[in-house]
């Protein structure tokens, strides 16, 4: 046999192993059927395999090798055994030695050969990307890498778990229990999509199931990182399929060679369904060798299962036609999940049949008298000419929005397009959207004008108000000038959103005003929503909570439309905004996370929307003191949002809260990084405000890290904000100089010092002329702790005690609110001090309940209760 090159190998090596798998007859038999159809791979196979028979006749490596790889050191991580290997390289659990974390991970070496030298730089750099698919579906991608041996390698987030197919059969699930882990499926595939990254080869074997039933994806991406050339990848969603596949799991389109979409990774998706509901393959069922599974895979139409919608739903996942299928994993989730509602599902048409037998299953009881009613009425129906107006206005309004999917459509993949070796990022892909709009839709002005008004909330998004009221005020012109009213309703109303960002809130009212008098001409519920929501911020910013949350509620009956559409999922944004404002925190919260929930399962968990409603969650819950996982959120979030502008600014909200929650949960190496980095870039942008925010936890968490001198530093720095300081002072946050000399003065052992200029604060505040916020919490701890620390214990109990009625919400607030953990332990120690023992072990107790669910067993606080309550006990 002549010798084999490279790509020939990749070719023959699945051949192969699917050739050693087989008896002596069945790979004979294999042989001669391939001998016919591929005669040349048919000959080299033949000779590899002969040279194997060979060595076994000899002995040659009888004995196995035994590979000494552990204890072998990549990176942070020392190999410890072996998981599994494959044809890509060999999987090792690994533990974490560098010191800074502790923690398993999976290490997959790869094989040398599928790396050429040119690529393996661009392999380590490749990682750090595919490292930003964040889904909890996903086994993470912590690290990409080549040793100093050159030896490729990729460092994975441990799971400990079974292969889906083995679980569902392992559990003995129901249809509707496998539907659902695939719904978990679609979503962690969708989070990976809106990242711009197709999986190519979704498989059992790389969906692994929990035992707590929660799925997670292996290998997402890393064909990403590997191609034939060694070239760098390209991110996007229409990638050559060159990689060696899985016959089984392979879409017609790859086995033909045709470019690979995200339609490719729903084709895996119906197959895995598929075999999960009925246990066999779609089309491979009964094939001997790989090449009769993927001329199958051509050539055989799915038998239908007998299982009602779900035939359909399969039917339409599994189309040898990609452009036939589902086009998005969302809407093949959409669909699986109206069939578990027993709902229309949108794979088969809408017949008035076919929606009555929806009807009579979910309403079977309802129907029998409605029947006879509707019977003796079937005769009068008739349409009254404002009907038939309302009827056209409607098909107006249809026809408008279908052009407006269709555009949208098309500028999605015009923006797909610019994706090539070098990373863009989201504000680029905004700004070249402008020019494409402008360009394309010049004479479609209905069109031009809808898609800038979208454009505009995409840049709202960034942050970046300038360039959203542009666009803005460009498509308001294109809609005046054309006489469009919907879209001049739908510009104005968003350009008051603009105006309410930039705090002109009298100009933002007057454009709200002037968008009523048109929503009156039109039809379109959506505009009418998006309205009413806009107005209803508006009076949630401007103190009208109220009036704020009916808004809301009347948008969201307003809108016509699914409750899974963008529209409505932003909707519960607003209505999670002002339940918060309206003292309901617990019921925001619940809204903002079916919200997320809502993003991840319809394949938008990658959107700039879901990073807001994450911080908005993190948020919400710091305000409930639930500190530990707005920590987590707020980081996850930061990471997320970082690569969105080219300059590498982070967005200010974000920043400060992630850095604040930080400082309180004693991440200080992470609180004090982030509070630097907002200075930083208040600085470059000449805005007090934030600068001073960011000197003001700077200050804070010196003090705390016992870094006196850099406290002080950012002291004096805050001082020299002047004037602006003073607008500082009147922040619900409570950010005010002399809170920072009292932190020092703490850290000098200066209590009384500390006292006095605390006291100050809180006289300036109205506390002692009864005013009780939420927000004096920092200043009421720090003056408790300084009379304690002189002996005052009364006056610490009632600082406490103030700060821990002011931290309580609700019910709950004693079993998870930090803040009350906080304030509670402080009351304990004072009452300990006025040798009240029963007092302090009942704040004691409520302490520790607090502590250990807002900030976790292992935080100085929550040991500090512990190490308290064991004195109380002896």
């Amino acid at each position: 046999m002549s010798v084999i090159d490279r790509a020939r190998w990749k070719q023959l090596e699945p051949l192969l192993d699917r050739a050693l798998s087989l008896s002596d007859s069945e790979q004979a038999s294999w042989l001669s059927e391939l001998s016919v159809s591929a005669p040349d791979v048919a000959a080299d196979l033949g000779a590899l395999l002969s040279g194997e028979t060979d060595a076994d006749r000899t002995g040659f490596l009888l004995e196995p090798l035994e590979l000494r790889m552990s204890d072998l050191e990549l990176g942070a991580y020392t190999l410890d055994r072996p998981l599994g290997s494959g044809g890509m390289g060999s999987v090792w659990l690994a533990h974490r030695t560098d010191g800074r974390f502790e923690g398993l991970a999976a290490i997959k070496l790869l094989n040398v050969a599928l790396l050429s030298t040119s690529g393996q730089e661009r392999f380590r750099r490749e990682g750090s990307v595919l490292a930003r698919l964040t889904h909890p579906g996903i086994a993470r991608l912590l690290d990409a890498g080549v040793s100093d041996t050159g030896q490729p390698y990729l460092v994975l987030e441990y799971v400990d778990g079974t292969p889906i197919d083995a679980f569902a059969t392992a559990r003995r699930l129901d249809h509707g229990q496998r539907v659902r882990l695939v719904l978990q499926v679609l979503a962690a595939v969708g989070h990976a999509h809106a990242n711009l990254v197709v999986h190519r080869d979704l498989k059992p074997t790389n969906i692994l199931v929990t035992a707590d039933g929660t799925v997670k994806l292996l290998d997402f991406g890393i064909a990403m990182l590997l191609d034939d050339e060694g070239t760098p990848a390209r991110p996007s969603l229409t990638l050559e399929g060159t990689h060696a596949l899985t016959p089984e799991f392979a879409a017609p389109e790859q086995a033909r060679g045709e470019p690979v979409t995200t339609a490719t990774d729903v084709y895996a998706l119906g197959t895995l369904l598929y075999l999960l509901v009925a246990g066999r393959h779609p089309t491979a069922h009964g094939s001997r060798t790989p090449a009769e599974a993927l001329r199958n895979l051509l050539d055989v139409t799915p038998a239908r299962l007998g299982i009602g919608d779900l035939d359909t739903v399969l039917a339409k996942a599994l189309h040898k036609e990609a452009r036939q299928r589902y086009q998005t994993v969302g809407a093949f989730a959409d669909d699986l999940e109206r069939y578990l509602r027993y709902e229309p599902v949108s794979a088969r048409a809408d017949s008035l049949v076919y929606r009555g037998q929806k009807f009579l299953r979910r309403h079977r009881g309802a129907v029998t008298g409605a029947a006879l009613a509707a019977a003796a009425l079937l005769g009068a129906t008739v349409f009254s000419v404002r009907q038939m107006h309302d009827a056209e206005q409607q098909r107006d309004v249809a026809f408008a929005a279908r052009r407006r999917a269709d555009a949208q459509a098309e500028f999605q993949s015009a923006l797909m397009s610019q994706f090539g070796e070098q990373p863009i990022t989201m504000r680029e892909v905004l700004d070249h959207g402008r020019e494409f709009l402008e360009k394309q839709y010049a004479g479609d002005p209905r069109t031009l004008s809808s898609m800038l008004t979208q454009l505009g909330v995409r840049y709202a998004e960034l942050g970046d108000n300038k360039a959203r009221l542009n666009v803005l005020a460009i498509s308001e012109s294109v809609a005046v000038k054309n006489r469009l009213v919907s879209e001049l309703a739908d510009a104005r109303c968003q350009l008051a959103s603009g105006y309410r960002t930039a705090v002109r809130y009298d100009d933002a009212r007057g454009l709200l005003e002037s968008a009523d008098s048109l929503l009156r001409e039109t039809p379109d519920r959506d505009i009418a929503a998006t309205c009413l929501q806009i107005r209803a911020d508006l009076e949630s910013e401007t103190g009208h909570h109220d009036l704020a949350l009916a808004l809301i509620r009347q948008a969201i009956a307003t809108r016509d439309s699914a409750d899974r559409a963008p529209g409505h999922i932003d909707l519960l944004g607003s209505l999670a905004n002002a339940l918060d404002h309206e003292g309901q925190p617990r019921e925001a919260v619940a809204t903002l996370q079916h919200a997320v929930r809502m993003l991840d399962s319809t394949g938008r968990g990658g959107m700039m929307q879901r990073i807001i409603f994450q911080h908005n969650l993190a948020f919400a819950l710091m305000g409930l003191g639930e500190m530990r996982e707005a920590e987590q959120i707020f980081g996850d979030a930061i990471w997320r949002v970082a690569g969105t502008d080219p300059t590498g600014r982070l967005p200010t909200q974000p920043l400060v809260h992630y850095a604040t929650a930080a400082l309180y949960d004693n991440h200080l190496d992470s609180a004090r990084k982030y509070f630097a980095v907002l200075e930083k870039q208040a600085v470059a942008e000449a805005n007090p405000y934030w600068q001073g925010r960011a000197l003001f936890g700077l200050a804070q968490t010196d003090v705390k890290m016992g870094n006196l001198a850099e406290a002080r530093a950012a002291g004096a720095r805050f001082l020299a904000l002047g004037d602006n300081a003073d607008l500082l002072r009147t922040d619900d946050q409570t950010v005010d100089y002399r809170l920072i000399e009292a932190w020092i003065a703490r850290g000098e052992h200066k209590d009384s010092l500390a006292l006095a200029k605390t006291a100050e604060v809180l006289r300036d505040r109205g506390y002692y002329s009864g005013t009780r916020k939420r927000q004096f919490h920092v200043a009421l701890m720090l003056a408790a702790e300084s009379a304690l620390s002189l002996g005052k214990a009364e006056d610490a109990r009632q600082y406490a005690r103030s700060a821990r009625e002011t931290a309580t919400r609700d019910a709950l607030s004693e079993g998870r609110d930090a803040f009350v953990g906080e304030a509670s332990l402080m009351e304990s120690r004072a009452q300990l001090a006025m040798r009240d023992t029963s007092g302090a072990r009942s704040s004691l107790k409520r302490a520790i309940d607090a502590l250990k669910s807002g900030v976790g067993p292992a935080h100085p606080r929550a040991v500090q209760a512990d190490s308290l309550a064991r004195t109380l006990l002896r």
